[in-house]
């Protein structure tokens, strides 16, 4: 758990749905990693919506940038991108 990146989290921009998803993400992952392993189930009972809602709004935050999948077979890591520099255009 992260307060660190949940902190930085909520300096994003974003409508309620999505900010409730990436606040929850921000908060379940490691700080060294910015990953967590999360079910959508799991984030529907966190986040008090509806699966279709969760996999919307992750779907959302994916397309920003702010969220990236990571899969592993079956399994599916987020990675959250907070707090760590980005490369720049250009940059490899």
């Amino acid at each position: 758990m992260s307060f660190h990146l949940s902190n930085l989290a909520w300096e994003i921009e974003l409508r309620g749905p999505q900010k409730l998803v990436f606040l929850c993400l921000s908060h379940l992952s490691l700080q060294s990693t910015r990953e967590c392993s999360v079910t959508i189930a799991r984030l529907m009972v966190l986040c008090g919506m509806s699966s279709s809602g969760v996999r919307q709004q992750l779907a959302t935050l994916v397309s920003l940038g702010l969220v990236e999948e990571l899969r592993d077979g079956r399994v599916v890591h987020y990675r959250v991108n907070l707090g760590a520099p980005r490369a720049c255009d250009g940059e490899a």
